[in-house]
């Protein structure tokens, strides 16, 4: 499943860079903005998610709920305000509470649309979200003090260095703030 995952972002992603009549052109990096190519179906359409009472998003397809903005940001009125967090995996791992988690890298990768980037990522079902690493709780076996990210510009995952600051989205189970 993972293989078959993968293989198809990484022939989505070149079917965008080649199909997409946007292509790379310059910009300056304040003035990037998301980029999608509506000639590849959407990966995480809109009806996929669920909103709930608390701004979480329900994923109906995994059954994982999440937390609609990057941590350090707020809800308010459909958008996300405040300045995400950038952290290192230490003090991210530290901020959970309620059930709440960071996700493993098969999750975090399950939210990429294969069909943007800048972010690559739903703005309708997550806004503001960035176009940067976030952690995931993937320990990277072949290094120690790595763990896997999820980079949101174009939706690759990678491997990081503990010590190093990265954004974070927030994952747990449906049901689970019951639970407390």
């Amino acid at each position: 499943m993972k293989r078959k995952h993968l293989q198809a972002a990484s022939r989505h992603r070149a079917q965008w860079i080649t199909g997409s009549a946007l292509g790379l052109f310059c910009l300056s990096t304040n003035a990037l903005a998301q980029s999608c190519n509506d000639n590849i179906k959407a990966s995480t359409p809109d009806q996929r998610f669920q909103r709930n009472i608390d701004n979480s998003l329900t994923d109906k397809t995994t059954g994982l709920q999440w937390a609609a903005c990057s941590f350090g940001q707020r809800w308010d009125n459909g958008v996300c305000l405040g300045e995400a967090h950038k952290l290192p995996f230490a003090i991210a791992s530290l901020v959970v509470e309620d059930g709440w988690r960071i996700p493993h890298l098969n999750e975090l990768s399950a939210l990429v649309e294969l069909s943007c980037i800048y972010p690559a990522i739903n703005t309708r079902v997550f806004p503001s979200s960035l176009p940067a690493p976030y952690w995931t709780a993937t320990r990277f076996v072949n290094t120690d003090g790595y763990y896997w990210q999820v980079n949101f510009i174009h939706g690759e995952s990678g491997s990081a260095p503990a010590d190093t600051g990265a954004l974070l989205r927030l994952v747990r189970k449906v049901g689970s703030q019951d639970k407390q």
